[in-house]
């Protein structure tokens, strides 16, 4: 039972003894004490009533004499900036104090060596005063007599010194210690759905204590507080190591991608990334009410408290960095005409829709991520009051692309976007054309929102198909948004300071201590994944022999072939039927016929209406539509006269006539032919892109979302097979007629028979049978494996020389520092030690790789262009020789690394012949006209 508890007990208990001098002097004052204990009576009539009264006489006068009223002048919307102000105030000593705590946690024996001279001495008895403050440890609370050194230095700097942070800037009451709230960071991070809530809740129920609302305040104030500490202390650091210039994080955010060295091998393209926008991390603004009505709402003024603070920092855009490219100054270049394609319509994304009502709510409705592609977060923006709509919200891509372009020196980039197809458009149409057009800018679509996308975009957008992209996906963005969903619960309701804190304090763990973590296992992953891949080309060859294919060239010609039938089916060309001027005068002659036809009935409905054995009530004919009649009439018979006159026509055409009959039927077989050629381009166009979802190596979500893509076009096939039946029962003899539940179900181009009736038949050619085009898949997959390893091999590299270069680095700034200033030492210290923890992991595995049979690269570190003079004007080490560091950690490694990949020459040849079968018996499953039997595959 705590104090309060006890308190509230002596005050009901002490009820009515002590009540005020006037109704002391009262003739009819009772004291309810006595009446309670029976000592005293009080007379009660028969009405009833008296009890009660003179009870609510005595509560009223306990309460005036407790509580004294005053009013409150004091203004509360600004205390959240009155708290900022009085961190940032006293920040200047709450920075040291902490670093000076670190030293006390790493090398407590520096304790003394620490303290500032101006300090008074712990044994001054005038220099120690004691507090009584409340504690939040992890197993104990409660409160506690603190030190405080009289220092000048005051009460939060004092207690920071002792690892405890304080909720208030001036006379704080409590205070969470300092392994609390790196517990909460850690785990916080690593499940985002671990709310300060939930997390208080836990210390009570371990403290054995009711939890109390207020708590969870004053544990996120100590949160925010410690946060800062630690950002401020990474800024003093980073000023030491000379790395607080601007773009410096995105310029070194990955090793693998970034660290050049010298005589390397060229790239094709030199930086890959990806980018995309999430809306789970969405953000309500509160507002004031209103009085709309529930069809018309209203929002009112926002009602958040004033909070100086940005949380972001060097991970987000700034709001003016992306409102630069804002659709008022781009709606004029960016039309939907000059910056559609063929899949326009396809892509939610894409489509143009205004924003609903239901964001209105929001005022952050989402963010826009890009990331290079081993997974390390770029730059991050914003998105504001609008969804992820397409040319509405282009100005978060190219905000994101021109940081990237700013910051990297590079003449080849490559961004992954859902729907790059469209977004290269309006760059070129953008002012960033230039500077990307110089750089060497490359939009593409991901794999696996690729397939979704037209055919034709699929062949000049995806990465399976261009060259220098290796086995990169581009799909990076959705696999770090499946874990940054879980932040949603924390940053729904947040602010707008709270919400960035906790997206960028997320990011900056999973960068170090995942993404970095797992940056060799994703190197050693690919590569193995390459060298299975290349496995695979002996079957590949036997194929082609066996089905006479010259050679690899005729992958390359297939692919063209295909993207030309596309082209020409997108524009119309490769039929190349016109209406001649015969066809059009006999359309004339059917047009007059009907619109004599129509007048005819009209003045006929009129005589009779006039007629002498006319109905008593005939309906009357209206004037409007006898004019129109007429005046359609007139038109049509001025077209025909003026075609009679080009074609020198002395006797118009009849019914019987030969000229007649032939136009006719050109007429007819015409709109046949248009009405083939829409529903084969609807149709080939599906058939290809089910093509991947029939293959053997799709996964199921891939097939899912090809599936979903092809359902919601199934309308515009249905439509295409509706107007084709039309003309097809007109046709003399009647052409077949096609049901869209049997067209939306074939599987493959023979199944489609109508195609053999085209004039220009795409069944002749060989890239349509699904063999041939599973050979060509597996062809470009080898050649993007031969890419993969030759990336692979200068990433290597490169992340053998960062971690050479970084620990020789900051061991050597932390030698320079350990004397002038101990306390900035040890937080260089504590940075090599955090981000060399993986280092020993990271050659453990590559080690592994070298010994894989194929592996070509090398794991001895190179000379870095930026590092190597850096490394020789700050450090009195000499540089080593590259074999020097392969023998350091040959003779640091362990027994009994193993290499996960490697087995002998005889398991090799096997598991290449069981390839080359499984490969032949895929062929056979997927196209059964290759001819093959399984009694001739044999091992």
């Amino acid at each position: 039972m705590n104090e309060d508890e006890l308190e509230q007990i002596r005050a009901i208990r002490s009820f009515g003894e002590g009540p005020s001098e006037d109704r002391e002097q009262s003739p009819d004052f009772v004291n309810m004490s006595d009446v309670l204990d029976g000592s005293a009576r009080i007379e009660i009539s028969h009405a009833g009533g008296e009890f009660l009264e003179t009870l609510q006489e005595g509560l009223e006068d306990e309460v005036r004499k407790s509580k004294k009223s005053r009013p409150d002048y004091r203004i509360r919307d600004d205390r959240t900036q009155n708290l900022v102000n009085g961190w940032d105030s006293q920040m200047d000593r709450l920075v040291p104090a902490y670093m000076e705590w670190c030293v006390d946690q790493v090398d407590p024996a520096s304790k003394s060596s620490t303290s500032t001279p101006s300090s008074p001495t712990p044994s001054s008895p005038q220099a120690i005063e004691v507090k009584e403050i409340h504690v939040v440890d992890l197993f104990e609370t409660g409160t506690k007599e603190v030190e405080l050194n009289n220092g000048g230095k005051g009460v939060p700097a004092a207690l920071v010194r002792q690892g405890l942070i304080p909720c208030s800037p001036y006379t704080p009451s409590v205070a969470v210690t300092v392994n609390v709230l790196e517990l909460y960071r850690v785990t916080h991070s690593r499940c985002p759905q671990l709310s300060i809530q939930a997390f208080v809740k836990t210390l009570s129920d371990i403290h054995g204590v009711p939890y109390r609302p207020y708590l969870r305040q004053q544990f996120s104030i100590c949160y925010d507080l410690y946060l800062e500490l630690r950002r401020q202390t990474d800024k003093k650091v980073n000023e030491a190591l000379g790395r607080d210039t601007p773009h410096w994080r995105l310029k070194h955010a990955c090793p693998a991608c970034m660290y050049k060295l010298r005589d390397e091998e060229r790239l094709v393209f030199r930086f890959l990334s990806t980018i995309d926008g999430n809306n789970s991390l969405k953000r309500v603004l509160r507002r004031r009410k209103t009085d709309g009505s529930e069809t018309e709402p209203t929002l009112g003024d926002s009602i958040e408290h004033d909070d100086s603070r940005d949380g972001g920092g060097d991970y987000f855009l700034s709001r003016e960095q992306v409102d630069e490219w804002a659709k008022g100054r781009l709606a004029e270049m960016l039309s939907s005409d000059e910056v559609s394609s063929p899949c326009s319509g396809r892509w939610k994304n894409m489509i143009e829709d205004v924003t609903s009502k239901m964001w209105g709510i929001f005022d952050e409705t989402g963010i826009f991520l890009a990331l290079c592609r081993h997974g390390f977060v770029l730059v991050v923006t914003d998105m504001v009051r609008s969804g992820e709509l397409y040319v509405l919200g282009s100005k978060y891509p190219l905000a994101a692309v021109n940081a990237l372009l700013d910051a990297f020196s590079i003449d080849a980039l490559v961004v992954g976007f859902d729907v790059g197809c469209n977004f290269g458009k309006i760059v070129k149409k953008s002012p960033l054309a230039e500077k990307a057009k110089a750089q060497g800018f490359r939009p593409l679509v991901g794999s696996f929102h690729g397939h979704a996308h037209n055919r034709l975009c699929q062949l000049s957008f995806l990465a399976t198909y261009v060259e220098g992209m290796g086995l990169e996906d581009l799909e990076g963005c959705e696999r770090y948004f499946s874990r940054s969903n879980g932040l949603a619960k924390c940053t729904r309701y947040a602010s707008k300071f709270h919400r960035r804190q906790e997206i960028t304090t997320f990011m900056k763990h999973i960068d170090d201590f995942e993404t970095y973590a797992n940056l060799s296992k994703f190197i050693c992953n690919n590569y193995r994944q390459a060298l299975t891949i290349l496995k695979t080309e002996p079957a590949l060859k036997s194929w082609m022999d066996q089905e006479n294919v010259a050679g690899y060239d005729a992958f390359h010609v297939w692919l063209s072939e295909e993207h030309d039938y596309l082209m020409g089916l997108e524009n119309g060309l490769p039929k190349k039927r016109e209406e001649t001027i015969e066809m059009e005068y006999v359309q004339r002659l059917v047009n007059y016929k009907g619109s004599q036809g129509r007048l005819s009935k009209i003045l006929d409905q009129e005589r009779r209406a006039r007629a002498d054995d006319a109905d008593y009530d005939p309906k009357p004919v209206s004037p409007v539509a006898r004019r129109h009649a007429i005046e359609q009439r007139n038109r049509d018979i001025a077209l025909v006269e003026d075609l009679e006159e080009r074609m020198k026509i002395e006797e118009r055409w009849a019914e019987n006539s030969s000229e007649w009959d032939l136009a006719i039927k050109a007429l007819a077989d015409l709109r046949y032919q248009k009405a083939l050629d829409e529903i084969e381009r609807v149709i080939v166009e599906r058939l290809l892109e089910m093509t991947k979802a029939g293959q053997s190596d799709t996964c199921y979500e891939l097939r899912q979302h090809i599936a979903k893509a092809l359902q919601a076009r199934s309308k515009t096939i249905r439509n295409a097979i509706e107007r084709y039946n039309l003309v097809a029962l007109e046709m003399d003899p009647p052409m077949p007629t096609l049901l869209a539940d049997d067209v939306v179900r074939y599987g493959f181009l023979s199944d489609f028979d109508l195609l053999r009736d085209t004039t220009d038949s795409v069944r002749s050619k060989p890239w349509t049978r699904p063999a041939y085009r599973l050979a060509m898949d597996k062809y470009f997959k080898i050649c993007r494996a031969r890419e993969e390893i030759q990336r692979l091999n200068v990433e290597i590299r490169r992340l053998v020389t960062w971690i050479d270069d970084e620990d020789k680095f900051l061991r050597g700034k932390y030698l320079s520092f350990k004397s002038s200033d101990p306390s900035l030492a040890i937080q260089i210290d504590l940075y090599r030690r955090r981000r060399a923890r993986f280092d020993r992991t990271h050659m453990e595995r590559l080690w592994a790789l070298a010994k894989t049979p194929g592996f070509t690269g090398s794991v001895s570190p190179g000379v870095s262009l930026e590092r190597q003079a850096e490394l020789a004007r700050d450090m009195d080490v000499e540089m080593e020789e590259p074999g020097e560091f392969d023998r350091r950690w040959n003779e640091g490694r362990e027994e009994g690394w193993e290499d996960e990949g490697s087995g002998d020459e005889g398991e090799d040849a096997e598991q290449e012949k069981v390839s080359g079968l499984l490969y032949q018996l895929n062929m056979l499953a997927v196209d059964p006209e290759a001819g093959r039997t399984t009694a001739d595959l044999t091992l």
